[in-house]
């Protein structure tokens, strides 16, 4: 018999959000006079973004040099706030995630930066209740390096088996499976939800 969750984990990018970073790259590159695929990987490219949400430097540091790249002078706020706009909330899911946290712990486990994070308290409805938040900036590690889930078992205090782990992408899925955690591949809200009921979560 499988033991109870006690702890739903859920990541934010592409489940408690969408996200777009074409648009904001487009805008950009309509600034600097370059293409905007250009753009999208000196801004959003997986090479800076595992320096920065590794905290191996700041986003402030990011926003230089990528400012620098693209011959910008225009303030740091007005960055992050295009940096920002790739989120959409998926409000379809918080319902769901709602009543989740009526029963259960519910936590954020993502590979994000400062100001996504910072996006996320002040957007996610439940984001009070999120307990703990793991992010790959805070801890310095992204998934699926074990470290990120070492830190989701030390900081929630809840056993492997008790951990329902919520990612889009699989190989972070697997990671967690490998810790001894409950992975759910999340495809769409519909599927979480059966799993859930499956599980007795809801």
């Amino acid at each position: 018999m499988p033991k109870p969750i006690e702890l739903v984990a859920f990541d934010l990018g592409n489940v408690l959000c969408t996200v777009d970073e074409v648009s904001a790259s487009k805008t950009l590159a309509e600034l600097s006079d370059r293409p905007w695929q250009s753009v999208e990987e000196i801004v959003f490219g997986q090479d800076a973004k595992n320096q920065f949400e590794r905290n191996q430097i700041t986003f402030s540091e990011h926003a230089v040099i990528a400012l620098a790249k693209l011959g910008l002078d225009i303030p740091l706020e007005d960055f992050t706030e295009l940096y920002d706009s790739v989120l959409t909330p998926s409000e379809d899911m918080f319902p769901l995630v709602s009543r989740v946290a009526e029963q259960h712990r519910i936590a954020l486990v993502s590979n994000t930066s400062e100001p996504h994070w910072y996006w996320a308290e002040r957007t996610l409805p439940f984001s009070y209740k999120l307990n703990p938040v793991i992010t790959s900036f805070g801890i310095g590690a992204m998934k699926p390096d074990p470290a990120f889930y070492q830190a989701l078992l030390r900081e929630s205090g809840v056993a492997a088996e008790n951990i329902l782990f919520i990612d889009d992408l699989p190989q972070n899925i697997d990671g967690a499976r490998k810790t001894g955690i409950h992975g759910h591949h999340f495809v769409d809200r519909e599927s979480l939800e059966e799993e859930l009921q499956e599980l007795g979560v809801i």
